[in-house]
């Protein structure tokens, strides 16, 4: 499937590998009747970074689709939410290959557009992402999800895809290649992602069914395995790796999808945290954030 060139690619510095640096997350969710209440789809995932700006945002484009969920960094570049069609996307870093030659690898963009907000703004399900892989490039693992099915997608250096599709169980990933077309890629697999793989697994099968998208935050904010290995990471240096964001939707077969969305205000302040929980109404995605912002912290039944 790789030519010896690619394979000495992956394999090349090794021993160069930092785990401990790497930027971490841990996606999951749930799909159909009976392991969902009501139906539909449960997705979440939280964002393991060095501490940097985000926050919570809507973009309404001039063409295509809005969207809403938590924007990062410098350039604002679309991380993790929905989008008014009811397309989940989250996605986290294939920690597993050598940082230096993954960033050095192409990227996706177009038109000013990160593969992520391209896929918000022009895709409104799971189907159409799939249909449309030219927006695979680097190497990273998403976790696509609609009111009918979950995709997980772990994209290859050179655009190369695995994907599992699940209409009716669980899903997980965080950041090392787990799937057989892919796994001899992996570098070196961190401690951290191998744990936190096994425990979300372990939660979302021990968890009581149907699932609600409050058990669902709760286990974003798990922290079993310590400062490092948890799936909500608190980090052994103020600079380093930790949980600084966590979400959970619900898109369900009928109605309104749901929101829960955690993130860090200030880089430098654990403590400063926000929080978002409610429902999203289609007219939601017009009315601009701070009025958005408004209307969820009036809520008083939150989902």
């Amino acid at each position: 499937m790789f030519t010896p060139a690619f394979r000495r690619f992956v394999w090349a510095g090794c021993a160069l590998f930092a785990a401990a640096g790497t930027p971490a997350c841990t996606l999951f969710g749930a799909v159909g009747e009976g392991m969902v209440k009501g139906g539909g789809t449960l997705a979440a995932k939280t964002r393991d970074e060095h501490p940097g700006p985000q926050r919570f945002d809507i973009a309404v484009p001039s063409k295509g689709y809005a969207y809403l969920g938590l924007f990062t960094g410098d350039k604002h570049r679309f991380n993790m939410g929905f989008n008014e069609k009811g397309l989940f996307l989250a996605r986290s870093t294939s920690g597993s290959l050598l940082r230096k030659e993954r960033l050095a690898l192409p990227r996706f963009f177009k038109h000013r557009l990160s593969a992520t907000d391209w896929i918000m703004q022009h895709y409104a399900s799971v189907d159409e992402v799939l249909a449309h892989k030219e927006v695979f490039v680097e190497p990273v693992n998403y976790l696509l999800a609609d009111r009918t099915k979950i995709a997980v997608v772990e994209v290859m250096p050179g655009g190369q895809t695995t994907v599992r599709i699940t209409e009716h169980g669980t899903a997980a990933h965080t950041n090392h290649f787990i799937e057989p077309e892919s796994e001899a890629l992996n570098q070196k697999i961190g401690s951290s992602s191998a744990r936190r793989l096994e425990r979300i697994r372990e939660l979302l099968a021990a968890a009581d069914k149907p699932l609600k998208i409050a058990d669902m935050a709760a286990m974003t904010r798990d922290r079993h395995d310590g400062p490092v290995r948890s799936i909500w990471r608190t980090g052994t240096k103020p600079d380093g790796v930790q949980t600084l964001a966590a979400i959970a939707v619900s898109l369900p077969s009928i109605g309104n999808p749901s929101l829960n969305l955690t993130w860090r205000t200030d880089p430098n302040n654990p403590r400063a945290m926000d929080s978002l929980v409610c429902s999203v109404a289609p007219e939601d995605f017009k009315m601009g954030t701070a009025a958005f912002r408004k209307k969820c912290s009036a809520v008083e039944n939150h989902p």
